[in-house]
């Protein structure tokens, strides 16, 4: 099964880091932008694995880009961060992760 998630690529001041809001838990760094693109990629697709294998309900794909995007400035706000969109990119990753349709949470 195809499942895409928006995410949240954070430029820092040593790395990069990702995140999909949809996915509790499932975080990533990486040195360049190549690099945390695989990298969340990654871990977006072993995360869902896991949870597959522990019998866990694996997270529906919901939030789009914007609202991925207003999920990260809302989060930041609360916990006193500056919200900086410079430094701030939202896109989408697909993985595949074989599941039955029962596994996805709805």
């Amino acid at each position: 099964m195809n499942l895409t998630y928006a995410v949240v690529y954070e430029r820092t001041p040593n790395n990069y880091s990702a995140y999909a809001p949809d996915v509790p838990g499932c975080i990533s760094t990486g040195d360049t932008w190549e690099e945390i693109q695989d990298n969340i990629r990654e871990a977006l697709t072993y995360h869902l694995e896991m949870l597959r294998d522990y019998d866990d309900p694996i997270p529906e794909p919901r939030l789009s880009t914007e609202e991925a995007m207003a999920y990260n400035s809302e989060s930041l706000a609360a916990d006193g961060e500056p919200v900086s969109q410079e430094e701030t990119v939202v896109g989408t990753v697909e993985v595949e992760v074989e599941l039955t349709p029962a596994a996805v949470a709805s």
